[in-house]
């Protein structure tokens, strides 16, 4: 029996199924919209969301080499900082506020003011930030009470879908702890957190550790999405940290750089760092989807859905090129670069900047245009600025003691090697493309295999299904002269941070 595993990510969700050796037998892909009425405002359609969801499994159950291989068991890594608040039948009383959203600042404020910042940070993990889910719970109280009152959960994404499937709404440990709820070392919602702020620990669901059996599927549901074999449902993790998982960092000190929607770096421990530089900076703790381990992340909420901005609004060469090649948009984007001779310095702030500037007011920007400028040199500055970014927070991770000499490649920004090699020219660092495709799918694949008694150690499956492909090492003379392209880009963003932009 195969086993599937559920990528739930801003802007679309992937289902891949899985032999129990590892092979892929199939994946599908579909996107959704964003919603995004005025500034500040971002939301996603949770019943959209699910009807994508059941889109995509619908198809994956008609490949050939699924239905001769059915699945029997699924897990899911999702989208994290995210919940909504639904009825006691499980219905949605409004759309999910999406991690960008704006809402939330006056929230955490209020929150700091009464807790304090280290104290917060020591029993979450988590550093000042307007978009935890606790603050837009609090937010939802204050500002829309006729919601509020109705509300009989908060689930985060895993659970809503779990409950959509016709399984009790359990989250994990690597979710739940991004909602500013948890107690990271204890492992349960923290009274010394929600008793001051007014919350009750009862509106959140309850949380177990990933890999974990919650139920199964509903039958008449399973028969229309084409299962044909009883589906058990295991708990999966927040998809960052499953990135980190299917690249195989499950050690103390391995790193990963996953790229989708958002570009993380993420970061193993064994232990939480207590370092208050890295509560400045904004650097997270959370519990990693396997026991005894965390998981620190820088974070760049405009990585790689710059990308798809780009293709949406100029790239209608790149689409047709591609539909007539048989090629995917992006790859036709990243080639272009490689063609650029005078390439732009380029800002990626297009929803703020998270860590470690931590600038909610923070816009995207091209700087250095002339007439000689092309489209080539705007897409190569685009992979420059967003790996600069990625210097900046492994220079602070350094700052604190941290030491970092290889990092592991996942994520739709993974399959460009041009992107690769720029990574390792511009950190210095060598930067290994892992031969998984789609790793937080395999991740949660792994789960489900362990969860219903399949594998009996994630640890040993990963070792055998995650493979290091390319090996990417630093140019001598290109990080030379990136080194100086990249102070200067680093003083422009820093000039531009003490400037609101208006819209």
């Amino acid at each position: 029996m195969s086993l599937l595993g559920i990528d739930l990510g801003t802007t679309g969700i992937k289902c891949a199924a899985y032999s129990e050796d590892g092979t892929m037998l199939g994946k599908t892909y579909r996107e959704y919209t964003l919603y995004m009425p005025k500034k500040g405002v971002v939301e996603l359609d949770a019943n959209k969301v699910w009807e994508t969801l059941c889109e995509n499994i619908s198809e994956l159950n008609t490949f050939t080499e699924v239905a001769s291989d059915p699945v029997d068991a699924l897990s899911i890594s999702v989208s994290g900082d995210e919940a909504l608040p639904v009825d006691a039948s499980g219905r949605p009383l409004y759309n999910t506020i999406m991690a960008m959203d704006k809402r939330g600042e006056k929230e955490n404020r209020w929150i700091n003011s009464i807790l304090g910042e280290e104290n917060i940070y020591r029993i979450t993990g988590q550093p000042p930030a307007n978009l935890y889910p606790l603050n837009r719970l609090i937010w939802f109280k204050q500002n829309r009470p006729d919601i509020f009152e109705k509300t009989s959960k908060f689930l985060c994404w895993e659970e809503f879908i779990f409950q959509k499937l016709g399984a009790e709404p359990v989250t994990d440990y690597s979710v739940v702890c991004r909602t500013l709820a948890f107690d990271i070392l204890k492992r349960d919602y923290s009274e010394e957190i929600l008793k001051p702020v007014g919350i009750d620990k009862s509106i959140f669901p309850k949380a177990a550790l990933s890999g974990t059996l919650i139920g199964k599927a509903d039958k008449k549901l399973s028969e229309r999405l084409g299962f044909k074999k009883e589906v058990s449902i295991v708990t999966g993790g927040f998809d960052q940290i499953c990135a980190a998982l299917g690249s195989g960092v499950i050690k103390d000190g391995m790193a990963s750089i996953g790229t989708g929607t958002f570009e993380v770096m993420q970061i193993c421990f064994a232990n939480p760092l207590s370092d208050p530089k890295l509560m400045k900076f904004g650097y997270p703790f959370c519990n990693h989807a396997l026991a005894d381990l965390f998981i620190t992340m820088s974070i760049n909420s405009s990585g790689g859905v710059i990308f798809k901005w780009y293709r949406d609004n100029f790239g209608y060469y790149e689409k047709q090129a591609a539909k007539e090649s048989g090629l995917n948009a992006y790859d036709v984007i990243m080639d272009l670069a490689l063609k650029a001779k005078y390439p732009v310095l380029f800002m990626p702030y297009f929803e703020g900047s998270q860590t470690p500037k931590n600038n909610p007011d923070a816009t995207g920007a091209l700087i250095g245009l002339t007439l000689r400028t092309t489209k080539e040199d705007i897409i190569k500055g685009m992979f420059e600025g967003i790996t600069f970014d990625l210097k900046l927070n492994l220079e602070k991770f350094e700052e604190t003691g941290v030491k970092i000499d290889a990092i592991r490649a996942t994520g739709g920004g993974a399959r460009s090697d041009t992107w690769l090699q720029i990574k390792a020219d511009i950190t210095g660092k060598t930067i290994q493309k892992i031969d998984v495709d789609e790793s937080g799918c395999m991740a949660v694949a792994v789960l489900a295999g362990y969860g219903t008694g399949k594998f009996d150690s994630v640890k040993d499956v990963l070792g055998k299904w995650v493979k290091i492909g390319k090996q990417f090492e630093p140019d001598a003379k290109k990080f030379k002269k990136y080194e100086s392209k990249y102070r200067q880009w680093l003083q422009v963003a820093t000039d531009l941070d003490k400037h609101k932009i208006m819209h």
